[in-house]
């Protein structure tokens, strides 16, 4: 049996089944750790947490935001040390990090301190939470299969809100929000920390081949035989940096992101707004969530057979059509679950196709390097697109122009993503 030694574990490259769905498993139980400090999770400390503390939700929230530009600082950074080094060190000090983060949290009595934890979180364990790191792995590791394999390597952080959430609440229903924070670390310490220690970078680094693959031969068949111009051909960032195709791919995810992140924080508002209640808002709210997850596998089995720029085409039509139903025609419960089911979907594919785009178009060499680098235009958008449809809300009393403007943004994203060629199809600059 072929063991090869790398710096934390044994890895066995003749495991029954293809090494990489370990690897996928790493990236989901990081987004499943990260997901306990964000999103939906984080929303069942926020009331309990304000209340005993005396804080407000926004202070509270503020901690969310800065992990996010922190984490988006690194990944530049990331991205190329995963490319030469891999993931390993930096996810096994993620977890020891983001298990001290959530111990830290259960002893926080000062803004200061709730923040310190927080930025913690950004520059050690969001960075294998998911996102540049572990995402841009997986992306090595598969080809042909890369579509599945990053749907469930991204679905970690809707799965903690469907199972990890309910239970943190029990946790601080029965106890404290603070017993919540050591459950959660408990996942960092003792899930996500043993997986880490067997991520490698790639599979021909124990000597094996992308999506299990017995010969080069078989790799340059598929992809001869498939339709969407999907390349092995890796480009190195400045290289790829030079081709139009980047900046449009990027351009396009940038407006898309911000549509996909504000109409999630603010849609609860939005309904109640109108005249419903609360019970609606959060059953609109749950049927999205649950709809976005099955809309990640939906777009990862669908990229595998159509080309991404044409799916992100279709995702961010089904966008607009699901925010104009909320928007122009959401005078019963049954259309907002229309709404929720249709954009639900699409969302929940907006991760997938974005990490593929990358892998497909560009290699998987340096694909960490290329999403690192991009990561703080596409995240920064998407953190701040919350906020300014907040200010237009406070500003006119209403989210109509608001939400007009989103899906504008759709659309616009549409059209300036069907001007992407694949760079394949072109002379490599490297040649």
């Amino acid at each position: 049996m072929k063991i090869k030694k790398n710096r934390y574990q044994l890895v066995d490259s003749k495991t029954p089944f293809f090494y990489g769905w370990i690897i996928v498993l790493g990236a989901f139980l990081g987004s499943f750790a990260g997901g306990g400090m964000q999103s939906f999770t984080f929303g069942v400390f926020l009331k309990p947490m304000s209340e005993d503390l005396g804080w407000s939700r926004s202070t509270l929230i503020g901690a969310l935001t800065l992990r996010t530009f922190v984490t988006a600082g690194l990944a530049p950074f990331l991205g190329k040390y995963v490319d030469n080094k891999g993931p390993q060190l930096i996810m096994v000090t993620s977890s020891i990090a983001g298990g001290i983060a959530c111990l830290l949290l259960t002893q926080v009595h000062t803004v200061w301190q709730f923040y310190l934890a927080f930025i913690l979180v950004g520059l050690a364990g969001g960075a294998g939470m998911g996102g540049v790191v572990a995402n841009a792995t997986v992306l090595k590791w598969f080809i042909k299969y890369r579509g599945r394999a990053t749907a469930f390597s991204t679905m970690g952080n809707t799965a903690a809100g469907a199972i990890l959430a309910p239970i943190v609440g029990l946790v601080i229903l029965n106890s404290s929000w603070r017993m919540g924070w050591i459950l959660i670390s408990v996942i960092f310490f003792f899930l996500l920390f043993p997986v880490s220690t067997l991520m490698v970078r790639k599979p021909e680094d124990i000597g094996l081949l992308p999506d299990g693959a017995k010969t080069q031969s078989e790799i340059e068949s598929n992809l001869s035989n498939n339709k969407k111009h999907i390349t092995d051909k890796s480009w190195t960032l400045s290289e790829a940096l030079k081709t139009n195709t980047l900046w449009i791919l990027t351009f396009s995810m940038l407006i898309g992101g911000v549509g996909v992140a504000s109409v999630v924080v603010h849609e609860f508002s939005y309904i109640t707004d109108h005249g419903f209640s609360t019970g609606v808002a959060a059953l609109v709210l749950s049927v999205h969530a649950v709809t976005a997850s099955c809309g990640r596998l939906v777009w990862g089995f669908l990229v595998e057979k159509i080309e991404v720029k044409y799916c992100m085409a279709i995702l961010y039509i089904g966008c607009a059509i699901g925010l104009a139903i909320l928007q122009f025609f959401a005078t019963s419960v049954f259309m907002l679950l229309l709404f929720a089911v249709i954009y639900g979907i699409c969302v929940g594919g907006h991760i997938v196709l974005s990490n593929v785009a990358w892998a497909d178009y560009y290699g998987r060499e340096f694909v960490g390097s290329i999403r690192g680098f991009l990561t703080p235009f596409t995240t920064g958008a998407s953190a701040l697109g919350p906020i300014i449809i907040g200010l237009i809300y406070d500003t006119m009393k209403t989210y109509t122009l608001a939400f007009n403007g989103l899906l504008v943004m759709f659309l616009m994203g549409t059209f300036v993503i069907l001007l992407a060629k694949s760079p394949n199809k072109i002379h490599h600059p490297s040649e």
